[in-house]
C-alpha cells in the first residue's frame, strides 16, 4: 500500500476559510432595514395643558360652590333615614328614583318599632368627610359619612342641574341616591 503525501489530497474546505487569521468583513446594513418604521408624529398643541387646567379649575370652583348645597341635602337625607323627618319633605330636592330609594332605605332602617321611645327625636346625625366632585358643568357627585347615635353610614348622591340659574338648592336636584 502506498501513502500519498498530504499535499496531494484534495481539500473540501473553501479557500478563504483555509487562511489562518483571515476574518471576513461583516456586511453593514442601512439603518432603514434594521430599525422599525418611524411613527407619524401627532402635533401637540402647546396651549392644550393650559386649557385642561382652566377647565379643571372651573370644575373645582363649581364643586366648592355646591358644597353648602350638598351639606344641606345630605343632612336632610340623614334626618329622613334616622326617622326625624318624613321622606316627602325632600320631594322637590330629589328625583323620582332617588326618592324611591330613600323610601326603601327608610323602611329597612326603621325595622320593627319599639313603642314611643323610637319615635322620640334624638340628636341630629353629623356629617363628616363631605366630598364634592364636579363631573361637568351640569353634574356633581357627593359622598359623606354620617355619624348617628346608633351607627355610622355612608351616603352618596348624584346632583344634576335642572335649570340654567345659579348654583342654589332650587336649581340642583339629586337624581340618584346611595344610602349605605
Amino acid at each position: 500500500m502506498s501513502v500519498t503525501p498530504l499535499a496531494l489530497v484534495p481539500c473540501t474546505v473553501p479557500a478563504r476559510a483555509r487562511r489562518v487569521g483571515a476574518v471576513p468583513m461583516p456586511r453593514v446594513r442601512p439603518l432603514a432595514e434594521v430599525l422599525p418604521p418611524a411613527r407619524a408624529t401627532v402635533p401637540v398643541d402647546p396651549d392644550d395643558g393650559a386649557r385642561t387646567r382652566r377647565a379643571q379649575d372651573e370644575l373645582d370652583r363649581l364643586a366648592a360652590a355646591l358644597r353648602p348645597v350638598a351639606l344641606r341635602l345630605l343632612t336632610a337625607v340623614a334626618d329622613v333615614l334616622a326617622g326625624r323627618r318624613p321622606p316627602g319633605d325632600l320631594g322637590p330636592l330629589l328625583g323620582p328614583e332617588a326618592l324611591a330609594t330613600l323610601v326603601r332605605a327608610t323602611r329597612k332602617a326603621a325595622g320593627p318599632r319599639r313603642g314611643a321611645e323610637s319615635a322620640r327625636p334624638g340628636p341630629r346625625a353629623g356629617l363628616r368627610g363631605l366630598r364634592v366632585c364636579a363631573l361637568g358643568p351640569r353634574a356633581v357627585e357627593v359622598v359623606a359619612v354620617v355619624h348617628g347615635p346608633e351607627r355610622v353610614r355612608a351616603l352618596a348622591a348624584r346632583l344634576e342641574r335642572t335649570g340654567d340659574g345659579p348654583a342654589d338648592p332650587g336649581h340642583w336636584r339629586a337624581v340618584a341616591l346611595w344610602p349605605g
